[in-house]
């Protein structure tokens, strides 16, 4: 079955060629094939760049669509007159949009998706968005412009979704969410279970004689793995019978987020950020144990806690997700390790399965590990999840 981008070309190739439309004829616009269609002006307007590629019709900005004046033969669809490494181009190629990587978190997840493509000769293109709605939008865009076959999205942070990853599912672009999934896109996706992950985080903490608890993340609103994991903390204690003190949850940290971290304005972020935990620690004197939704939190809160002469562990314990490989240390952090060699290779794995014909969205779930570091008092550690 073409792709919709095809048909559209094959529909004013055939009018073209049929003679319903002659040379110097206005084309409908990317706005009026894009309704007359259904689709988005993505998949509109690449079909028209096609056409235009291929001196079929020209183009004009401010103007519009023309057929043109001096015809090839027509004796090519939508796929013909492009050389064998064009072809096989255009269909080898799977999109990778991430906010950044680093050794904390993406740098293993990214060496695994490529390591996966390769398996199935696709080659890997890579767009980073810094955590830019706009950012990804082009991303998203290029890759379509470009024919890709599939992408891979890890979306930017916040509560209000990118529009183009919703007219991808309308149309059946093949698409993969990683660690997170947006709310009322029935796309498939890739994380581990991160209210379960954070649950048995918490736990250990509680189990370990710790109750003055605090959780500090950005806010819980709008991310899917920052809401599960808020879900989580609650969750440990309601199993356990404890109560929950309101007052030690801080939600509002902005300056690790990549969108503010690549900023023009990150050091503003930073000193907002800075007084804003000083407070908060200054307020909850009796909090033993600090548990932080990301690695970069936990490493801002431990420099402050420095800076106002409180020792870890021996005074406050911090636990947080993620961590950088530690090879020959034990890692400072107590924290939860995702698995992102298979979140990669599922990922790769569903846009496979798309590209051969299955839809149906699946939520898959891969393992993590709760790994012992120095930074946490506790009697026991409890064994890695299965």
């Amino acid at each position: 079955m073409s792709s919709l981008y095809e048909q559209i070309y094959n529909y004013i190739f055939d009018k073209i060629k049929a003679g319903d439309m002659k040379q110097g004829d206005k084309i409908p616009t990317e706005d009026e094939l894009a309704k007359q269609f259904n689709v988005s002006r993505i998949t509109s307007k690449k079909a028209l760049d096609l056409l235009s590629q291929k001196n079929i019709i020209e183009r004009y900005q401010g103007k519009g669509s023309f057929v043109a004046y001096n015809l090839p033969k027509f004796n090519n669809p939508a796929n013909e007159g492009k050389t064998e490494s064009e072809k096989h181009h255009d269909h080898r190629l799977i999109g990778l949009i991430i906010p950044d990587f680093t050794d904390t978190y993406g740098l293993d997840l990214v060496k695994s998706i490529e390591e996966r493509c390769a398996e199935h000769q696709y080659n890997l293109m890579i767009k980073r968005t810094f955590g830019l709605k706009e950012e990804e939008k082009k991303a998203i865009n290029s890759f379509v412009n470009m024919g890709v076959k599939g992408i891979i999205v890890l979306p930017v942070q916040g509560t209000h979704y990118n529009n183009e990853l919703l007219r991808l599912v309308v149309e059946e672009y093949p698409l993969v969410l990683i660690d997170r999934y947006l709310k009322g896109i029935p796309a498939s996706s890739v994380s581990i279970d991160n209210k379960k992950a954070m649950q048995q985080l918490t736990k250990l903490v509680l189990e370990g004689g710790h109750q003055d608890i605090a959780f500090v993340s950005p806010s819980v609103e709008g991310t899917s793995s920052v809401e599960e994991r808020f879900r989580g903390f609650q969750a440990a204690f309601s199993e356990k019978g404890e109560p929950l003190n309101q007052d030690y949850i801080l939600t509002d940290i902005h300056s690790t987020m990549p969108v503010n971290l690549h900023g023009e304005d990150s050091k503003v972020y930073e000193e907002k950020d800075h007084d804003r935990m000083v407070r908060f620690i200054q307020q909850n004197p009796a909090v033993t144990a600090y548990i932080c939704s990301e690695y970069e939190i936990a490493v801002f809160l431990s420099k402050i806690l420095e800076s106002l002469e409180k020792r870890t562990p021996k005074d406050i314990s911090i636990l947080c997700f993620d961590s950088p490989n530690s090879y020959m240390d034990k890692p400072f952090f107590t924290h939860i390790r995702q698995n992102q060699l298979d979140m990669g290779h599922n990922a790769v794995e569903l846009l496979i399965k798309q590209f051969n014909g299955d839809k149906e969205p699946v939520d898959c779930k891969v393992d993590f590990e709760l790994v012992d570091g120095q930074s946490t008092r506790i009697v026991r550690l409890q064994g890695n999840h299965e």
